[in-house]
């Protein structure tokens, strides 16, 4: 007889009436007959099946077709009772009861943005993929009363280039993720723009700090996802080394913090198992609206999910949802992922701070797009460069097919013509937000479904 069967047992609970017939595979055996069955457990050698009638059967893997030992041989118990008893929790839900703390952005244009805090004072903070490192906005560093140092460093964007000088902030505050003593570059954020324009962000956060928090950029939820306890310190208590990946973070109306995770609720009292190990109840109505409805919401699957299926990454957990995914290269700090442009091998820069998808003039014309007249104009550090509306016959990423676009090219090579960018061009905001992104700096991967 197979081990676990108690975690067997939780994964046909209930299976008999509730399994859709999607959730039945056709299991040949090596003579030729075929069942219908639910695969409910394993071992090295044998696999327990559940039956269209309710009966279980242990059957020999050498018993099985080859595709079936292949299937049984890849099968995980934690996605059996993932898709069995927790398929309704969403990737916030998921991710929060992992320990992650989220922030609901919102859109300026395509762009992301959060609230944060720097010493002290609010912060407008841009989400940018495409940064290889922070950068403050000069003017905002000297209304919070801190100082730009000369500038003596020159920064780069798609636009041109801007000099920029270190400033040491002694507080960067991201929820409840805190950084001391940090060095960020600052530059006018707004160089070559109208007089009397404002500058939408008064920091733009790179990649450093997201590859450090391990973050994760939901475009389907809107929800940017950080790991609080990764940081210098945190306002929750999360790096003590507590198990700090079980417990959820929730507010309370006067300020305060509760990480632990819910045991037991009724209709007006939660108890919690925080992490010391302590149990304490509080009464819902002192959270906040957004916590106390996580609260009442909260069910049995989020606590399966937790004893359950804590080995499942990431990836099977957006693969289950129907996501494709790609690994990611590292250059640096700029991410980048192949694809095709115009039926021809590419590579993107994936960048969240782009508004808009640009492309690299010459790679534009070597895949034979339509590009126009440089009549338009992209912004970026450095002020402004001329661009072209250029026609996108196809683009491809994976299974996901974008055709007939209409995206700006420019020279992406201005400031080193000679120099092999190495990819064709940004793949911004605009597709990622058509094609739901999940970004994650935990796995290294972007993750794309076509709905």
């Amino acid at each position: 007889m197979l081990r676990n069967i108690a975690i067997a047992a939780l994964v046909c609970a209930g299976t008999v009436s509730a399994a859709s017939d999607h959730e039945y595979r056709e299991f040949t055996s090596n003579d030729g007959r075929v069942i219908q069955a639910v695969l409910i457990d394993k071992s090295d050698d044998e696999a327990v099946l559940l039956m269209r009638n309710g009966q279980r059967a242990t059957v020999p893997l050498e018993r099985l077709s080859e595709d079936d030992q292949q299937y049984v041989t890849s099968w995980s118990r934690e996605k059996a009772i993932f898709l069995q008893k927790c398929r309704t929790l969403t990737i916030r839900q998921c991710l929060e009861l992992r320990g992650y703390e989220s922030f609901e952005f919102r859109f300026k244009n395509n762009s992301i943005f959060i609230d944060g805090k720097i010493n002290g004072e609010p912060a407008r903070v841009l989400i940018d993929t495409g940064a290889g490192i922070s950068l403050l906005h000069a003017p905002y560093v000297e209304e919070i009363g801190l100082t730009v140092g000369p500038l003596t460093e020159t920064v780069r964007g798609v636009a041109g280039e801007a000099r920029a000088g270190w400033t040491d902030i002694p507080t960067l505050q991201l929820g409840e993720a805190v950084f001391n003593d940090q060095r960020i570059l600052a530059t006018d954020l707004l160089k070559g723009k109208p007089e009397g324009a404002r500058s939408r962000e008064d920091l733009i956060l790179g990649a450093e700090f997201m590859r450090q928090l391990d973050a994760v950029i939901s475009y389907p939820e809107r929800r940017i996802f950080l790991r609080p306890d990764r940081s210098d310190q945190d306002e929750a208590g999360l790096g003590d080394g507590t198990g700090s990946t079980d417990f959820r973070i929730f507010r309370l109306r006067d300020g305060t913090v509760v990480r632990g995770k819910i045991t037991s609720k009724t209709p007006t009292v939660a108890t919690f198992q925080l992490v010391n190990g302590r149990s304490q109840p509080y009464p819902i109505d002192r959270f906040t609206d957004e916590d106390a409805a996580f609260i009442r919401n909260w069910t049995e699957a989020g606590a399966l999910f937790l004893e359950h299926c804590q080995g499942l990454t990431i990836e099977d957990l957006l693969t289950l949802r129907g996501y494709q995914s790609f690994q990611f290269e590292r250059r640096g700090n700029h991410l980048f992922v192949d694809g095709t442009l115009n039926e021809q091998p590419a590579t993107y820069m994936i960048d969240t701070g782009a508004d808009s998808s640009l492309l690299n003039l010459r790679a534009a014309t070597d895949a034979n797009c339509a590009v126009g007249p440089m009549d338009q104009e992209v912004w970026g550090i450095g002020g402004s460069a001329p661009a072209a509306v250029t026609e996108i016959p196809i683009l491809t990423m994976g299974d996901a097919v974008l055709t007939n676009r209409r995206v700006l090219a420019t020279d992406l090579n201005r400031n080193d013509p000679d120099l092999d960018l190495g990819y064709v061009g940004l793949f911004g905001a605009d597709f990622m937000r058509e094609l739901d992104a999940v970004l994650t700096y935990t796995e290294d991967r972007i993750f794309l479904i076509q709905r």
